[in-house]
């Protein structure tokens, strides 16, 4: 288990998670490609477990951009949680070729998410691999907090 840190919050994950939407995402490559992020909260609400993500089947993408389609009769989120107990708590893309950096992009897409009254999630996560043509090249978690993104340390 991997832990990374932001203020009194532990995000937890395996290497095995990030390693398998590597080879998603170099199976895309050159375009970027993502999808959603799973997880849980720790009883106390000091350590998030990242603990699984679902890929998009609408979406548009270039080697500079992914945007992702919401279709709930594949990704029904209530229904997850009630099969699972997981949580939606983010988003993850790659980005071919380039750092493991957000973009403005990025930025205003976490922006929306929390703006959407349906979502109802405050802090969403989103994760960016970095990737060449066959091998993760640098990752990132970032934290979406009063309107900036924060990388875990």
């Amino acid at each position: 288990m991997i832990v990374k840190k932001y203020k009194n919050l532990q995000l937890c994950f395996k290497r095995q998670l990030v390693e398998k939407m590597t080879r998603i995402t170099i199976h895309h490559y050159p375009n970027e490609y993502g999808g959603f992020l799973l997880g849980c909260y720790a009883d106390d609400f000091t350590r998030l477990y990242i603990k699984d993500f679902l890929l998009v089947d609408k979406y548009t993408s270039s080697s500079v951009e992914f945007r992702r389609e919401l279709n709930l009769k594949i990704h029904n989120f209530e229904n997850i949680f009630q099969e699972t107990g997981l949580y939606y708590i983010g988003e993850w893309h790659s980005h071919p070729n380039a750092s493991a950096w957000y973009s403005l992009t990025d930025l205003q897409a976490m922006n929306d998410i929390v703006s959407c009254d349906t979502v109802q999630l405050y802090n969403p996560v989103l994760l960016i691999l970095s990737i060449s043509s066959n091998k993760l090249l640098d990752f990132n978690f970032f934290i979406f907090d009063n309107g900036r993104l924060v990388v875990y340390e």
